[in-house]
């Protein structure tokens, strides 16, 4: 059995560690575990890394918590109250017209 050790923890995307998992099982490794991992992120990815990257640089202005970004930018939500229940673990309520602004951006970022 290998050994991992954590070198480093970061909130990202679904997309973006799908991106690192695929880079991982193409240049390192490639067990069942890996690959059905790298499946789940597919069947969940709602935007391109890059994409998720934006968006999360752009929700900067809005949500301070960068575990609540990257939520955001992992699920995409489709509307106020989606978005709503998320923001609760931001601690703090947002402006009907930043919910607004919010969800515009994902619109804009989001796979079609």
């Amino acid at each position: 059995m290998s050994s991992f050790h954590i070198i480093e923890e970061n909130d990202i995307p679904y997309s973006v560690a799908k991106e690192i998992l695929q880079s991982f099982i193409q240049g390192v490794s490639s067990s069942s575990l890996l690959q059905k991992t790298f499946e789940y992120l597919n069947a969940l990815e709602k935007c391109t890394p890059e994409n998720a990257r934006k968006l999360m640089e752009d929700l900067s202005q809005f949500v301070q918590k960068k575990e609540v970004r990257a939520m955001i930018s992992s699920l995409c939500p489709e509307n106020a109250d989606e978005l709503r229940a998320i923001l609760v673990m931001e601690g703090r309520t947002l402006s009907q017209e930043n919910i607004e602004k919010i969800l515009n951006l994902i619109k804009s970022y989001k796979n079609n």
